[in-house]
């Protein structure tokens, strides 16, 4: 099995008022929510960090991907917030979906053929991602953010050369790997590790969670064993 990741960067420094806004939304599709410790079972938790650059980051539970962004949406059309979903999937591909004040504005996933799709052409096309309208929203440069933006699949498959005559493809060596790279020099992800979202994130002011602070959130809540269940998708 491959990772799974979901976490929610919303733009607000009132972590409790989070806290109370999670349990909100588990109490209105009738999910039990418990405070529990940090270090119990972490994986299953819901954690909200503190503040850092005017942002507040929710760890989500493993296999909450799917779950995370109509969470998102509820929770900051409640508050009225920019929110900043970034996803893992099976250890395949991360992707990311911006919401302000319950609407979806931008999404972004490197790898949009590995999604399930009827349409893979459009479902691309809205995957694409928009740099510009996160520059805004984050308010940060344009050029911090572009490179991430990148489709690999369709960059590698542009990158093949042209298949040889029949006799010619027995003796042509094999073509060199496609290799993205990362986005800039000193970023610690190469643009085809799925971890590169917090690269991303850190160029859109948003902290990532250190190990230290993994094991000290304001706020730890479990959800009951139902919730994949009772959680719209």
């Amino acid at each position: 099995m491959g990772a799974f990741v979901s976490a929610t960067a919303f733009r607000t420094t009132d972590a409790a008022a989070l806290s109370a806004a999670i349990g909100w939304y588990a109490d209105a599709h009738g999910v039990a929510c418990t405070a529990v410790a940090a270090n119990d079972e972490f994986g299953s938790n819901t954690l909200i960090f503190a503040a850092k650059n005017g942002w507040t980051v929710v760890f989500w539970p493993d296999y909450f991907v799917g779950m995370d962004v109509p969470a998102s949406q509820a929770i900051s059309r409640e508050l009225q917030l920019l929110a900043s979903v970034v996803f893992v999937s099976n250890g395949s591909f991360w992707g990311h979906v911006l919401v302000e004040r319950g609407e979806t504005l931008d999404q972004f996933c490197p790898r949009p053929t590995a999604m399930a799709a009827a349409d893979p052409a459009a479902h691309a096309q809205r995957w694409r991602g928009n740099a510009a309208l996160l520059a805004r929203k984050f308010a940060v440069p344009e050029a911090q953010l572009a490179p991430y933006l990148r489709h690999l699949d369709a960059e590698a498959e542009a990158a093949k050369p042209p298949k040889p005559g029949f006799f010619a493809r027995f003796f042509a060596p094999e073509p060199p790997p496609f290799v993205a790279g990362p986005a800039f020099p000193d970023d610690e992800y190469d643009l085809d590790d799925y971890d590169v979202f917090v690269d991303f994130w850190r160029r859109a002011g948003i902290h990532w969670p250190a190990e230290m602070e993994l094991a000290a959130p304001l706020f730890s809540w479990r959800f009951a064993d139902d919730y994949a269940a009772k959680f719209p998708a």
